[in-house]
């Protein structure tokens, strides 16, 4: 049977359809009405009535047109998917999605369905199912470059960077000349440390669009991680350039002015990225990091609470209220451990300082501390990590109590020894290294690589000797080498350097408190700028750290001590990546100690 109305309401129709097509909606909105006028339930022109109310910002008419198009003929697959483009439109998403599904139940190979179905998830954060409705977009349509990419933005925020990489190099398969999709794949390849491989698309990109500022900006971070850290910079400046207004950019040439000692440029830069880009976290703790590096506790550690905001943050949730600067006079206050061993047993001392203040300190450690830190003064009572405390007035991330408490380099509590080892341990170690002859020094050559924080792990490729470096210090008379390194680099001990003997019980340490016992037992430390180091100078020995030439912010700037150790001796790189030198300073340095 006919539609009612004839011929020429048909040929209306399609005469609408071709001027919607064309954008002239002014024209074809008529046409539909005279359409409708006498057809009211034609599925076709409400649906099309429909779109072309969404496409001249009238959504919610568009959604009741849909609607009534779906009434009209349930089982057209585009409409229910064009109701639920419109739907997300009012921000109604959970509607929106099963609009997606019931299209794509319609049609299951409706590339347009599980494609907008992706969009919304990946929106919500939903990156799982948004992956999967991408992937089979890509599946049904491998030549739409969109799906492909798409399906890597989805991979990527999942942190599958392999697979990430795998789709956006489909997608430039596709488009080889959206120099957009060779960034995207010149970032992943970067993170996985494919340098050659990023730095070839970021190129690429660079050719494809000459002025692409995030092409330039992404290549001069390919340099800074060769540490190649002069091209990088003129790969930022040229980012800049283009697009002076890029916080991004800004942020990113500090960091290379920063790691080769351009203190002001550092902070210059980090400045104007924070001014043209207020809510970015991390231009700001860079900004923190170059502060407290130069001394400027009052506005570093201030900067440095924007660390909580960075998206690698592992934050706690301990559901009572922060401490800030409120009367402790009888409150319980958990101070609670974050970021490394090292920071832990840095800042664990602000538990001494809360206690003065009346409150009652529970403290929060990590499992290799647990023992170890029962003998901070102050400290009431010790919890593991996440685990679930009653009875608390305040909470507090222990980086943020010199913030607080407003610390300068003058009022840093340094009180030493804050930590102890137990004294049972402490002589069972005492008894069986007496057999060691000399001056006897701990050693440690390698921190933590934290492979699974790309960030933390660049820095440890910085701050880490192999054992044989060390080759220098064999033979020196007087001293007996003592093994404090924990961890796979303990295994370079199978091939130590001729003459380098170096006594070794780390098998038979478990947790801090062990090593803390057998430190309380040395005459000296040496170590990289690792854990150890702090606890070393937290328990009040000598300890000589050996610092890379872009050093932590903790140990300040053109000294050789440290206001948070007073036992602590800094051994500086002076120049990036040369520890043969630092090395044989410290090798001339033990062999007039001894």
């Amino acid at each position: 049977m006919k539609p009612k109305g004839g011929r020429h309401l048909d040929h209306r129709l399609e005469q609408a359809m071709q001027l919607h097509q064309a954008g002239e909606f002014a024209r074809a909105e008529p046409l539909y009405g005279a359409v409708l006028a006498e057809r009211p339930n034609d599925a076709t022109a409400l649906h099309y009535m429909g779109l072309l109310r969404h496409h001249t910002g009238r959504p919610a008419d568009a959604a009741e047109m849909i609607r009534r198009s779906i009434a009209a003929n349930p089982g057209g697959s585009e409409a229910h998917a064009n109701l639920g483009m419109v739907l997300r439109a009012l921000g109604d998403t959970d509607e929106a999605i099963a609009c997606y599904r019931q299209a794509i139940r319609l049609d299951p190979q409706s590339v347009t369905a599980h494609f907008n179905l992706g969009n919304v998830l990946y929106h919500l954060g939903r990156l799982d199912e948004a992956a999967a409705a991408y992937r089979e977009a890509a599946r049904l349509a491998p030549s739409l470059p969109e799906a492909h990419f798409n399906l890597g933005e989805s991979l990527f925020g999942l942190k599958r960077l392999d697979e990430a990489a795998g789709a956006y190099a489909d997608a430039v398969r596709l488009a080889p000349d959206r120099a957009d999709f060779l960034c995207h794949l010149g970032g992943t390849l970067r993170q996985l440390d494919r340098l050659d491989e990023a730095a070839a698309c970021y190129s690429q990109a660079i050719q494809r669009n000459p002025a692409s500022a995030v092409a330039f900006n992404g290549l001069g971070n390919v340099y800074y991680d060769r540490r190649e850290l002069d091209v990088a910079i003129s790969c930022h400046q040229r980012a800049i350039a283009l697009d002076a207004d890029n916080g991004l950019a800004h942020s990113d040439l500090g960091c290379a002015y920063f790691d080769l000692g351009d203190q002001a440029g550092a902070i210059a830069c980090f400045r104007r990225a924070t001014a043209l880009a207020p809510d970015y976290p991390d231009a700001h703790y860079h900004l923190a990091v170059a502060l407290l590096r130069q001394g400027d506790c009052v506005e570093g550690f201030a900067e440095y609470e924007w660390r909580r905001k960075k998206k690698d943050f592992p934050g706690q949730d301990y559901a009572v209220p922060e401490w800030r600067g409120e009367s402790l006079d009888g409150k319980t206050i958990l101070l609670y451990a974050e970021q490394g061993l090292g920071d832990a047993i840095q800042f664990a001392r602000f538990a001494s300082a809360l206690a003065a203040k009346g409150a009652r300190v529970l403290l929060a450690a990590y499992a290799p501390l647990l023992r170890l830190a029962r003998s901070v003064p102050g400290v009431a009572a010790v919890v593991g990590e996440g685990d679930v405390v009653a009875g608390c007035h305040f909470q507090l991330p222990m980086m943020s109590a010199p913030h607080v408490l407003g610390t300068v380099i003058a009022t840093i509590p340094a009180e030493i020894p804050y930590l102890s080892a137990d004294v049972a341990a402490a002589r069972a170690w005492r008894d069986r290294l007496a057999a060691e002859p000399g001056f006897k020094v701990g050693l440690v050559w390698s921190g933590d690589p934290r492979s699974h924080d790309r960030g933390c792990s660049l820095v440890d490729r910085r701050r880490s000797l192999r054992l044989a470096q060390f080759a220098p210090l064999a033979g020196i008379a007087g001293i007996t080498l003592v093994n404090l390194q924990k961890g796979r680099p303990a295994a370079e001990l199978a091939t130590a350097p001729a003459g380098l003997r170096i006594v070794d019980y780390m098998d038979e340490i478990g947790d801090f408190a062990g090593t803390a016992a057998l430190v309380a037992n040395l005459d000296l430390v040496i170590s990289v700028d690792t854990s150890v180091a702090h606890l070393a100078g937290a328990m009040g020995k000598p300890v000589w750290i050996l610092s890379r030439f872009d050093g932590c912010w903790r140990w300040l700037l053109d000294r050789d001590d440290s206001p948070w150790y007073p036992t602590a001796r800094l051994f500086r790189q002076r120049a990036p990546g040369d520890w043969d030198e630092v090395v044989a300073r410290v090798a001339a340095q033990l062999r007039l100690t001894a």
